[in-house]
């Protein structure tokens, strides 16, 4: 039987991609719909967010009101005002030589994915594309990154980021679709990686308190939110280091199992999505975990038993089937079974 199963899981994604199509989707998303990022491409001749100019499009500017005498101001390739021709109060050539204040200009017609955002600080940040580590990228103390992905050719390309903060905690991924134009410059910016997020305990006495950490950007606004008969809401403000904490009292709670996440929004205004959901429980019984290697059962293999668990939980929450802990069983979790298939 097991020799059939291949196929069956063939058609059973097949059968989710053709009939269930909206419901996995926005359930993948359902811990991005927070965020906000902006995509712009340099080279389509309007000046848009992240970019001095835009071909034809200087924004208004001139080299009178970049504080030259005179002269022609005119746009990079890298979508950065070359100030070559400006002229200062004696006639001669205006400072830039053409970069803009001296940053990187490609060559003509090169196409490349400029990303940028922010993390934790001096966090390591894992960029993929279509699945694969593009390049990794490094923070920096105020948790700015940005970074480029060159080489590419026109299409659609889904994007994920996860980064890696000073404790050793991973985020959930941040993942985004867009589509790369050739021969042009495509920026995301406006990325803000979730939080990290950790638990003192997965176990506490009812009216105990519950020590809730991570780290996000310096001084951002946490949210923490505990799922309960009513959503519980709580919120606290990040160190200058990134780190927050936040110390819950479960007397509110009733006991039994609850879960927590956290999101964030930075000075700025940027807003992350949710983190990955942990769970704990108040009361006497300790708090349900992740099933190791997609294990449900507990049997020492990884087959259709398991597989038939995580179809009974398919689209609804258990902290013991959510293996990449998103806050809802679906095709991730499928997919991280299938890596573990025993038969």
């Amino acid at each position: 039987m097991y020799k059939l199963l291949p196929k069956f899981l063939t058609l059973f994604i097949a059968f989710l991609l053709l009939f269930n199509k909206g419901d996995f989707v926005f359930a993948n998303q359902s811990s991005q719909i927070q965020a906000t990022i902006k995509i712009s491409v340099c080279g389509n001749n309007v000046k848009e967010t992240g970019e001095e100019c835009d071909g034809t499009d200087l924004g208004g500017a001139t080299c009178k009101s970049l504080g030259y005498s005179g002269g022609s101001l005119s746009c990079t390739v890298a979508c950065d005002f070359d100030t070559s021709l400006c002229t200062t109060g004696g006639g001669g050539g205006g400072g830039g030589g053409g970069g803009g204040g001296g940053g990187y200009v490609p060559p003509t017609g090169e196409t490349r994915v400029v990303l940028q955002g922010r993390a934790y600080p001096n966090a390591k940040i894992t960029v993929l594309y279509d699945g694969r580590v593009a390049t990794i990228l490094t923070a920096d103390s105020l948790a700015n990154f940005k970074g480029e992905i060159k080489d590419l050719t026109a299409g659609v390309y889904t994007f994920s980021l996860w980064a890696e903060d000073s404790k050793g905690r991973k985020s959930i991924t941040f993942s985004f679709t867009t589509t790369v134009t050739s021969g042009m410059t495509t920026t995301v910016s406006g990325i803000f990686l979730p939080p990290t997020i950790e638990l003192e305990k997965t176990n506490v006495a009812k009216g105990e308190e519950l020590n809730i950490f991570g780290q996000t950007a310096p001084e951002s606004q946490i949210s923490i939110h505990v799922e309960s008969p009513q959503e519980i809401i709580k919120t606290t403000k990040a160190k200058s280091s990134g780190e927050y904490d936040y110390a819950l009292d479960t007397s509110p709670l009733d006991e039994g199992m609850h879960t927590t996440r956290a999101k964030a929004e930075s000075l700025e205004g940027l807003k992350s999505s949710f983190s990955s959901v942990l769970a704990f429980y108040v009361g006497k019984y300790g708090a349900a975990e992740v099933c190791p290697r997609a294990d449900f059962n507990k049997d020492g293999r990884t087959n259709l038993i398991d597989f038939s668990i995580l179809l009974y939980w398919w689209g609804k929450y258990n902290p013991s089937v959510d293996q990449n802990r998103d806050g809802i069983v679906n095709l991730p979790d499928f997919s991280i079974l299938l890596y573990y298939w025993t038969g």
